[in-house]
């Protein structure tokens, strides 16, 4: 059986922003990240196991050993540029419509969800270390980016007691990687791209290219604005002590 509504989306919302929310509803819905998700530019679709989306492409609908799939679809609406119109799309491997109440529950929760941001950040320091997160759940792995403090002293070795680092997991790094790349990939010799695993040097007027980015992607993704303020505030509090900060992933 299938159940389909539209939802018309906040305004101030962008498509990456929904689709954040979706997904993070879906996790929820799930449990945590234990789904197959396909993501188009404009659409997702997601159920439990990998194998009864292939199920579904072939046959139109899940299995009998599939309790659900959903299917989201925005449409631009022509007559405000910008405003999305949402199609929500729930199947279900009976043939009545037994689960009608179900679905409008569904819809219910999801509006509800679409309303607040996905997440608040937490953050755990651990000794030297300050984790910050956002989107990033433990089922995404350990894959993320230091942002450590870098002076030298005297002898040109690491200063020590510059303050404390941070942790951003890769999940939540690309968004910050959007003002970092402002000034990465460098040309010169030696510094061709951002390195994933080797040490990247900032320096303070570089800090201020990338801190002006920020500024303005945080506007246009207002529920990572929390986010994108603490880390800001971190390299503000800590380009006053440091000459540089140096990133550093584990990829």
């Amino acid at each position: 059986m299938r159940y389909d509504t539209e939802i018309a989306c906040t305004s101030y919302l962008t498509l990456h922003e929904q689709k954040l929310r979706i997904k993070s509803f879906l996790i929820e819905y799930f449990g945590t990240a234990h789904f197959f998700l396909v993501e188009t530019g404009s659409s997702i679709t997601a159920v439990q196991e990998e194998t009864a989306f292939f199920e579904w492409i072939n046959a139109g609908r899940p299995d009998r050993t599939t309790k659900e799939l959903f299917q989201f679809k925005w449409t631009e609406q022509e007559r405000w540029s910008g405003h999305f119109l949402l199609k929500c799309s729930f199947f279900n491997r009976l043939e009545d419509n037994s689960r009608q109440k179900q679905f409008e529950k569904i819809v219910l929760q999801m509006k509800e969800h679409m309303g607040h941001p996905t997440l608040t950040i937490y953050i755990t320091q651990k000794e030297k270390l300050i984790e910050v997160r956002q989107f990033h759940h433990r089922a995404d792995g350990k894959i993320g980016y230091g942002l450590y403090p870098y002076a030298e002293d005297e002898k040109g070795h690491w200063r020590e007691n510059l303050g404390v680092g941070l942790w951003i997991y890769r999940v939540d790094f690309h968004l910050l990687y959007e003002g970092i790349k402002e000034v990465y990939p460098r040309k010169e010799a030696g510094f061709e791209s951002f390195d994933d695993t080797g040490m990247n040097f900032i320096s303070k007027p570089e800090w201020k290219v990338i801190l002006n980015h920020w500024a303005k992607i945080a506007i246009n993704n207002p529920s990572s604005a929390e986010f994108i303020d603490y880390v800001s505030r971190w390299v503000i509090a800590t380009m006053e002590q440091a000459d540089e900060i140096a990133i550093e992933g584990n990829l």
